[in-house]
């Protein structure tokens, strides 16, 4: 019988989920300069079409029994303003998420087959202009993937496929600089950036990434539903990585938003996945597939 992954790593990653997401935060006093703890919503909430940022729901895989459950949260530790209106903040925070794969497989239901489990935390600059917002993002993260027991065969007891588990890690930094503004009653969010790893494992992967996309949304032009904005949105995001030849992968997705969309709510949408896989452990495997899901916006 073949070693299982660290099992009691997977549980972990997976409870400290619900309750980091399970509270929403008071917003903290206004035009206030200087320091404050639990700052409340994020200036820069989690990018939408990225797979890798916190948040909480699931996505189906059309045409296959896959699922991708996301379960986690960011929050915002500690705000400092630079004026009294708050037109420039920093904002320092921590992130803890995980996402896993569920397929149905050897005759049972939701079998949990890999999972990737990151923490770490953010600094994050905002500043305001007649023009827009701008700012940008650092992250320093650690990134570990392990195959689970619904990789097992368990009438042989060997991985399915013989594909046995491997040492997959990633502690990495990122940098993303942003800038939103308004055209007419859209709202656009243009991003760009770039990671390093200090540590990865396998060696072959390569240490420097990139990162870009778009986030555009209607604003409450749609109007109200049950008295909460109602509102549509299209985002893209675009990431290159070394695996080790240079591949990129690409994350579209449309879809609708009950509730403001820099405050909390919950959102349904379809996206469009190509390029690599998006779990580690399968971290050369090409896939492209479209997946329609849900998320709650936990702001």
């Amino acid at each position: 019988m073949p070693m299982r992954a660290p099992v009691h790593i997977v549980c972990l990653l997976l409870l400290l989920g619900p309750f980091a997401a399970g509270q929403e935060l008071p917003e903290g006093p206004k035009d206030t300069r200087g320091f404050e703890f639990l700052p409340g919503s994020p200036i820069l909430p989690p990018l939408i079409a990225n797979p890798q940022e916190p948040r909480v729901g699931l996505r189906k895989e059309i045409g296959t029994s896959r699922l991708k459950l996301d379960i986690g949260s960011a929050l915002d530790l500690l705000g400092y303003a630079f004026d009294d209106e708050r037109k420039q903040q920093l904002r320092f925070g921590a992130d803890f998420f995980t996402y896993a794969l569920t397929t149905n497989a050897q005759g049972f239901r939701l079998q949990v087959d890999a999972v990737d489990g990151f923490f770490g935390g953010h600094i994050v600059y905002r500043g305001e202009a007649e023009s827009g917002a701008y700012g940008a993002r650092l992250r320093l993260m650690h990134l570990s993937a392990h195959l689970v027991d619904g990789h097992v065969n368990p009438a042989t007891g060997t991985w399915v496929n013989n594909q046995a588990p491997l040492p997959f890690t990633r502690d990495f930094v990122e940098l993303i600089g942003f800038y939103s503004c308004s055209l007419g009653p859209v709202a656009v969010m243009p991003y760009a950036g770039f990671s390093y790893a200090a540590l990865i494992r396998p060696s072959t992967i390569k240490r420097w990434g990139g990162i870009g996309g778009i986030e555009v949304n209607s604003g409450e032009a749609f109007g109200k539903v049950f008295g909460k904005p109602f509102e549509c949105y299209l985002a893209d995001n675009f990431t290159l990585t070394g695996v080790p030849e240079w591949v990129g992968t690409n994350v579209f997705e449309f879809g609708t938003k009950f509730g403001r969309w820099e405050g909390s709510g919950i959102r349904l949408y379809v996206n469009y996945v190509s390029g690599l896989e998006l779990f580690s452990q399968y971290y050369n495997v090409h896939n492209s597939k479209w997946g329609i899901g849900f998320a709650f916006d936990v702001r």
